[in-house]
Order: structure tokens, then sequence, then C-alpha cells
């Protein structure tokens, strides 16, 4: 008789010592949150969804209304023998304003749902995971020193000078951020502003433990509700 399992609930992820990046333990991680299939829709959605709420808009559209001209008709309604024509900045002349003028800063967010931007995000870390590239630390990724020539031994030791690396850090790291100033494609993201498109773009993810277990409380699956722009204002101004 044919028995079918059931599919694995839980995948195994390797915690880390820092600087050295040793492995000290393992810890069991649901695969509903690095188990996941890639899904290049949801995450092709999430990243338009982000740097749509980057966008300034600084472009000032001039409207009708905003031209300065009289609101009196150029010609009469009838008797000329020409068409009708309306008032010197009516958008059909050449010099006239736009319709549906608008004033700078233009708000060029967009929404999504909710849901489909936290499994977004555990695709994006499913798929780090996959390939090897996600590092958990059992400890802060802090460095003993603030000097430079600590945070370029630690790039050094783990050939990260050719590939671009981001930490995520549960809270400021003095020593970590003054030391990787001047080290290229390095970067330090808090865990609350960490988005789908700084999970995908370096070649190398740290995760703090603490950081990692925010996410995970975070972008757990929940309900399909709208996640609008001003709920991302909101939660930065919540730090």
């Amino acid at each position: 008789m044919l028995k079918v399992g059931r599919p694995a609930e839980l995948v195994l992820t390797t915690l880390r010592r820092f600087p050295s990046l040793e492995p000290t333990s393992v810890q069991p991680v649901s695969t509903q949150i690095l188990g996941l299939p890639t899904r290049r829709d949801l995450l092709w959605q999430a990243v338009v969804y982000e740097r749509d709420c980057h966008r300034v808009g600084s472009r000032v559209i001039v409207g009708r209304d905003d031209m300065g001209y009289s609101t009196r008709k150029l010609l009469p309604q009838k008797g000329s023998g020409r068409a009708r024509m309306g008032d010197r900045g009516n958008p059909i002349r050449h010099d006239g304003g736009r319709a549906f003028g608008r004033p700078a800063p233009g708000d060029m967010s967009t929404g999504i749902k909710r849901g489909v931007y936290s499994q977004a995000m555990r695709t994006a870390l499913s798929m780090k995971y996959r390939e090897g590239h996600l590092y958990i630390l059992d400890e802060p990724a802090e460095f003993a020193s603030s000097h430079e020539l600590v945070a370029r031994e630690f790039v050094k030791n783990h050939n990260l000078d050719r590939i671009s690396a981001t930490f995520v850090v549960n809270e400021h790291r003095p020593n970590l951020f003054d030391s990787t100033q001047n080290i290229e494609r390095f970067d330090i993201i808090p865990k609350e502003l960490l988005e789908v498109q700084d999970v995908l773009k370096p070649r190398r993810l740290i995760i703090e433990k603490e950081a990692f277990m925010y996410l995970v409380n975070e972008f757990k699956p929940s309900d399909d509700l709208r996640l609008s722009n001003a709920d991302r204002v909101q939660k930065v101004e919540g730090l």
C-alpha cells in the first residue's frame, strides 16, 4: 500500500558567530518563512510598490488655472463664422494650460495588499536561503573597534571585497557603522526599514537573530489588508 507522507513543515538554518561566521548551532524555521517557492510575480509587485513609494514627483504640471489668463471667451459663441473657442488657458491651445495639472511634490505611491507584500518578503528570504547566501548571526554584529582596518580585515577574510553584502541589525551598531562607511557595496539596514529589494539586491545577506525573529513576526501569513504609503510612513515614525 502506497503511503504519502506529509510535506516538511520545518527547514534547518545555521546560526553563526560574529565576526568569524563560524557555525554554532542549528535552528529550525517554518517552511512558510524560508521554504517558499520562487514567485517572480510577487517579487515584481513588491519592488514596484517600494520604488513607487520612493518617487518624489518633483515635476510641476501647470494647469489652466495656473496660467494667469482671463476666463473670458476669446470669441462669441455664435455669429463669428468660426469654430467655438474657449478661454486663453484652454488645453486645446498651444499656449494653454495642461488638463489636470498638479503642483510639486506629487504623490507617486501605489498600494499593495499586506498579505501579498508579506509573502513577497518571505519569498525573497527563501530565495537567499536556498542559494546559501543567508547568514543568521547568533550574536550582535558589532566589531570590537570602530577602526576601518577591522572592517577591511573582515571583508578580506570572508571574500566580500568583490561582492555586495548587507547587514540587517536589531539596533544601532556604532562600531560596525563607523568602520564600514568607506567600504563599497556594504550596507547596514535597521530591521524596521528592510524592504524586499534590499533582500534581493546583495550577494550576501547577514541578519542578526533578533532582527530575523522580528521579520518572522512582522511578515508572517496574515490577512490581505491594503498596505499604503501612509502605513510605511507611520512605521518609520514609530521608531
